[in-house]
């Protein structure tokens, strides 16, 4: 028959793994009020309301559904200071490979970015990560969570070494029997240009209407591509179309790309067709 105490359930407690076997996992009645412990259990939980190094997130909040258990290669003694220590874990392997974007129809300027991909077994939790180039250090920037097997691309800010220009044209018309149709012709005008010492591979994203009506056409005219849909914040918007190119050291190339939007002329308004 369980004592009072055993019923009390909002005081029992359970054993931890540290406890002797035939407690261990099990619900026992909490000990009695001791000052000195609930003293040092609230020094021990403070911790937890000390602000964030930078670009650190919590493994609550980065891990998501991630259930992983970390292995470390020995043990480590962190001191009770009330300050961060690092503590190394473990390695992981990680694929490197530096990339450019540019979305001249919103910036005319390149970034550079890196895309890190996990092809391990183990997640990579988001973080803090240091950037170094030919072993000087570059910046700190912010670690994205990486899934197992999972790919990520990571932003390190603009890249003054490769240019970027964009012109665009647009000729309206009509067309049909009746010239019932107007179609505007829009023509875009993309050039890179690379003052860097090493080869460089870009991608440049174009937009591209989309519409759910079934009259309005949209027809392309370019050698750009359809990216993959993506995930999270690496998923494109409706109408993303890119070019990836290679250019040598000193190397410059000319994309050229358009659409035209045929639109019935009952459909179109005046003045109101946007003009690029």
């Amino acid at each position: 028959q369980p004592s009072h105490d055993e019923l009390d359930y909002a005081a029992l407690q359970l054993s931890g793994p540290d406890e002797s076997a035939d407690r261990r996992g099990r619900l026992f009645p909490a000990t009695p009020y001791d000052p000195v412990a609930v003293e040092y259990r609230r020094r021990a939980e403070s911790v937890a309301s000390l602000p964030l190094p930078g670009h650190a997130v919590r493994p609550r909040e980065s891990a998501g559904s991630f259930d992983h258990r970390y292995d470390a290669d020995a043990r480590a003694d962190i001191p009770s200071d009330g300050t961060w220590h690092t503590v190394t874990i473990g390695e992981i392997p990680v694929g490197l490979r530096t990339e450019y974007l540019a979305v001249p129809s919103v910036e005319q300027r390149v970034y550079g970015t890196l895309v890190l991909s996990n092809a391990t077994d183990q997640a990579l939790l988001a973080g803090p990560v240091e950037v170094t180039v030919d072993d000087d250090f570059l910046l700190t920037a912010a670690l994205p969570t990486l899934a197992p097997g999972g790919a990520r691309r990571m932003g390190l800010g603009p890249a003054e070494g490769i240019q970027v220009t964009r012109r665009t044209h647009l000729n309206e018309s009509t067309a049909g029997l009746r010239n019932n149709t107007t179609v505007l012709d829009h023509r875009v005008s993309v050039e890179l240009a690379n003052r860097l010492a090493r080869p460089v591979r870009v991608e440049v994203r174009e937009q591209v209407p989309v519409t759910s009506e079934s009259d309005v056409r949209i027809e392309e005219r370019a050698d750009w591509a359809v990216p993959d849909e993506g995930a999270g914040p690496d998923r494109h918007a409706p109408g993303t179309r890119v070019w990836r190119v290679e250019l040598p050291p000193g190397g410059t190339v000319a994309l050229e790309g358009g659409y035209e939007i045929r639109i019935p002329a009952a459909k179109a308004l005046a003045g109101g067709n946007r003009r690029s």
